[in-house]
């Protein structure tokens, strides 16, 4: 094939140094030669390439070794399976893949560097998300000067929503733009010399100082012909389920659809189209895992599992028929608007012993504002009958929105304790890059409240970057606060959590989470006496109001 345009695209793509110094000469170590003083890129009788997939460091573990208590149960307890479609899709090609989760193995920068350079990958793709963004910069930039003759390629969503702010930083070559399949086994025949960068849709790539966009990737609307995640890359005993989640172990993580059809104003998935696996694949997957990974647990991490309800029905019945819900249990998350108790009895049945619902404020007034779509009715009203099947309900919450007000935070505390939940997770608002309410502050601005603090790090959920009017930056962490104080220290709720101790082990896991529950209940990273104390009082004080209420 005529390479020479090829060759000049990649050139002028990064201006790398030569991968013959990477490489050696073009005895080709692995898949491919480049010899930029002959002009030209030169296949190799191998076509295959070594790939290495990272899902980058988190801040805190950059800075001090350690995950504050969120990060290291809430934001990182399943395996980043996007990445694992992504190297699937590469081995099934016959490419050599390796993977680290950084995160999740508690990786800093130059101990990530230190397993990639131990690899000696041919190419290098990186995940970005708004909330690492600045440890990836970081990372890339150390690989970049670890390994010159590595092509980076850059993925996932901050660069899908931000791409010219995220290709602004020359260490990243190539920015892949929605689903990373089909793209990076283009890529991969690009750094081959098997065809020009230009031609590959869906990318954005660096000519001279100009970001060049190629035509936007259609969608694949047939995932079942995607491979299942390369889960056999990672190992399996670095995630932590949080305690409260901890139904059955191993337990792992599944998607069985991609995007969400709503348009919550705080979320980045916000109208993203919604495409879904067959019942089939999705049991012949969970059949998979119970095979090769001994699972007995299991999370579909999906943005909507019960997206509607035919789809749901047809995937419980496909599990009771094979009986797989005699061999592993599941939890998922629901709309209430959407299910129903003859819809919440299938699943119970089909093994589902949690549901998860976004109920995200108890003020209509909010819920409105936000686009959610749901009334507090509505929500009573699928939040019980799940309680009354046994579905053990969960619930999203958010405090900090945009019309947010001291009282309509107190509302929602108040709301959230009359509900018949098992556990709830509280989350501060924060305003991110390319969400309907990022666009309402751009268009309206200091109406609603100002920014206090710009990062976008993964602790910014629990702590204000965003601020109503009204509020001031302590207030939201001190209701934050209260939120999770009086939800859990009532004797309803404490009594529901006692009725699912049967082991040792079941209390082993809720001493290994004291930091967490420190954190969340009194912002302290470690627990100390008082708190237990301060728990027991304000039990003991809301059992003595219940008592006189009656």
């Amino acid at each position: 094939m005529d390479t020479a345009g090829v060759e000049s695209s990649w050139r002028s793509l990064s201006d790398i140094a030569p991968l013959d110094a990477a490489i050696g000469e073009t005895t080709c170590r692995t898949h491919f030669a480049v010899q930029f003083d002959r002009g030209t890129v030169e296949p190799c009788q191998e076509r295959f390439m070594r790939v290495m997939l990272i899902n980058p460091p988190i801040d805190q573990v950059l800075e001090d070794g350690n995950a504050n208590p969120v990060t290291s149960f809430l934001f990182y307890n399943s395996a980043p399976l996007g990445l694992l479609y992504i190297a699937s899709t590469l081995e099934q090609a016959g490419h050599t893949v390796a993977a680290i989760d950084a995160a999740a193995q508690l990786f800093n920068v130059e101990r990530t560097v230190r397993e990639v350079e131990r690899f000696k990958p041919d190419l290098i793709g990186i995940g970005s998300f708004t909330v690492t963004f600045e440890t990836c910069k970081k990372l890339g930039a150390a690989l970049k000067e670890s390994m010159p003759g590595v092509p980076i390629v850059l993925g996932s969503y901050h660069v899908t929503l931000v791409p010219d702010e995220a290709m602004s930083h020359p260490q990243f070559d190539v920015g892949v733009l929605g689903e990373g399949e089909e793209t990076m086994l283009d890529l991969v025949d690009y750094f081959e010399g098997r065809q020009a960068l230009s031609d590959i849709p869906g990318i954005v790539y660096r000519d001279g100082e100009q970001l060049v966009f190629t035509k936007k990737r259609k969608k694949v609307r047939d995932l079942d012909r995607f491979p299942f995640p390369a889960r056999h890359l990672l190992p399996p005993n670095i995630y932590r389920p949080v305690p409260v989640d901890e139904h059955a172990f191993p337990k792992f993580a599944m998607v069985t659809s991609r995007g969400c059809p709503h348009a919550c104003a705080f979320c980045q998935k916000s109208r993203s189209g919604y495409r879904s696996h067959s019942p089939k694949y999705v049991v012949d997957e969970i059949e998979h895992l119970i095979r090769d990974f001994g699972v007995r647990d299991i999370a579909f991490v999906d943005s909507l599992f019960c997206a509607n309800k035919r789809r749901v029905h047809a995937i419980c019945d496909e599990m009771i028929r094979r009986g797989v819900n005699k061999q592993v249990s599941w939890t998922c998350s629901s709309r209430v608007e959407v299910v129903d108790k003859p819809l919440l009895e299938k699943m119970k049945r089909a093994g589902c012993w949690r549901t998860r619902f976004g109920v995200e404020s108890g003020s209509d007034r909010v819920l409105d504002f936000i686009s959610k779509g749901i009334t507090k009715k509505k929500i009573r009203a699928a939040i019980t009958s799940a309680h009354e099947v046994g579905l053990r309900p969960k619930a999203f919450f958010m405090v900090g929105h945009m019309p947010d007000t001291r009282e309509s935070i107190e509302e929602t505390i108040e709301f959230a304790k009359s509900l018949p939940l098992h556990d709830v997770t509280v989350q501060i608002n924060t305003l991110l890059p390319e969400t309907p309410q990022m666009e309402t502050w751009k268009r309206e601005g200091e109406k609603w409240g100002r920014i206090v603090n710009r990062t976008n790090s993964e602790k910014s959920f629990w702590e204000p970057t965003f601020v109503p009017w009204g509020l001031e930056p302590d207030d939201l962490i001190q209701l934050h606060r209260k939120f999770y104080r009086e939800f859990y220290f009532r004797p309803v709720t404490l009594a529901r959590h006692l009725e699912g101790i049967q082991s040792w082990r079941d209390v082993a896991k809720y001493v290994q989470a004291g930091s967490l529950f420190s954190f969340l209940f009194f912002n302290e990273n470690k627990p100390k006496l008082w708190m237990l104390k301060d728990a027991l009082s304000r039990a003991a004080s809301d059992s003595r109001s219940a008592a006189a209420a009656k």
